[in-house]
């Protein structure tokens, strides 16, 4: 029998095809009540530092205070049956313990980056992992080193797509360049992503996404570099417009996967994506996805799927039939079947 509909807080930021929207949409699929706590509201406080990037590290340990207390008084108003924290740097000791004061809900945290990584904002991240009543981690790589290093109560939970950002029906972008590409790539620039991508010099490639702009290198190549914004239905309009959608990831990722690992295939676009275990594991090589181990195998990969339509349509369809159970929603519900868990460790171990 599965559980009634409940009420659940979650945290996170809200912008278009952020991750904490995605789960909001999901769990209110599942007619749950969602009250959602906007961390980039809490840290420009209503825009006044939206632009001054510097004051706010400076701030940091004010505006983490302050954002800690709205988190407890939004639970406090609320009969919560589930806190779903999405990564929330600001959230430390101090603040858990006052959340714990306000809903007696278990404390769930989903963390989308590595904890041992490059984005980690806050010193001895996994003892304050260890605080919550559950830790819900995108890669079995890292759940191993978080059990080992005393987060008991982590748990493996995979990124999805929400169907309502990414399909197969829909727009199909127009660039700002007046022409579709052949190849797409949306995502930050890495010097791992740029000696990639330089594998695939006089290919039609259009590429998306931060620091690319002064990337010479890139623009010698023959890549189109577009300053537009591509994020949920906007990335989704791209990757209906190409062949063949790339996916390089960042180091932290590997050897697992990323969040669009899972936002290419149900555009039915061919996914051809660096290897790694997880991946191959979620869709067959040669049959879901296009996979290459280095850089010179992109490049044959991606001259494969231009140069066989047949093939890229076929590795294309395959790829958007197997991504189909993979939705945020099917994840909500996993995280909603193991809240009894978390309300059994809340109850043994509120001190913790």
């Amino acid at each position: 029998m599965s559980a009634p509909p409940g009420r659940v807080l979650i945290i996170g930021e809200f912008g278009v095809g952020a991750l904490a929207v995605a789960y909001a949409r999901a769990f209110e699929a599942l007619g749950w009540q969602t009250t959602r706590y906007d961390m980039q509201a809490g840290y420009t406080r209503g825009a006044v530092l939206a632009r001054a990037r510097g004051l706010r590290r400076l701030l940091r340990p004010l505006l983490w205070s302050i954002m800690a207390r709205e988190t407890a008084a939004l639970a406090a108003r609320a009969e919560l049956d589930l806190v779903l924290a999405i990564k929330a740097p600001y959230l430390g000791a101090g603040g858990l313990a006052r959340l714990r004061g306000a809903t007696s809900a278990p404390l769930a945290m989903l963390y989308p980056d590595s904890p041992y990584g490059a984005y980690v904002q806050r010193r001895g991240l996994p003892a304050v992992l260890a605080r919550f009543d559950r830790v819900y981690i995108w890669s079995r790589q890292l759940l191993a080193r978080l059990h080992a290093d005393g987060v008991a109560a982590a748990t493996y939970l995979p990124f999805g797509y929400d169907p309502v950002d990414y399909g197969a029906v829909g727009p199909v972008a127009r660039p700002e360049c007046g022409r579709r590409h052949a190849i797409a790539f949306i995502g930050q620039r890495y010097d791992k992503r740029a000696r990639w991508l330089a594998a695939l010099r006089g290919l039609d490639v259009g590429v998306w996404g931060l620091g690319w702009e002064g990337d010479s290198t890139l623009r010698e190549s023959g890549a189109c570099v577009h300053r537009a914004a591509a994020h949920g239905p906007a990335a989704a309009a791209i990757y209906r417009g190409a062949t063949v959608a790339v996916n390089i990831l960042h180091a932290d990722n590997v050897p697992a996967h990323n969040m669009r690992t899972f936002e290419i295939p149900p555009c039915r676009t061919v996914m051809l994506t660096e290897a790694t275990v997880e991946i191959d594991a979620f869709f067959e090589p040669g049959r879901a996805c296009l996979t290459a181990a280095t850089p010179g195998a992109l490049r044959a990969q991606a001259e494969r799927a231009l140069g066989d339509a047949t093939q890229a349509r076929a590795v294309a369809a395959e790829g958007a039939r197997v991504v189909v159970p993979h939705t945020y929603e099917a994840r909500a519900r996993a995280i909603v079947a193991d809240a009894g868990v978390g309300r059994r460790v809340l109850a043994e171990g509120r001190d913790r």
